[in-house]
């Protein structure tokens, strides 16, 4: 894990997403990997943007 590796809030992912905190919670029981660190609840910047980009190419060639 290198220096760079950027750790996001529930906030934060939201605001990367635009979606709402409670879609975020509803990611996160989907699979969207997240770490804890006593209480608070942490994703990395790099995971969520892979998990999203995998889930999408799920999404839409299960659509077709």
């Amino acid at each position: 894990m290198g220096s760079d590796v950027k750790f996001l809030t529930i906030e934060d992912v939201a605001d990367m997403l635009q979606v709402t905190r409670t879609t975020v919670y509803n990611l996160k029981k989907k699979g969207l990997p997240f770490i804890k660190i006593g209480k608070n609840i942490r994703f990395s910047q790099e995971e969520v943007i892979n998990w999203v980009m995998d889930n999408a190419r799920q999404a839409s060639s299960e659509e077709e």
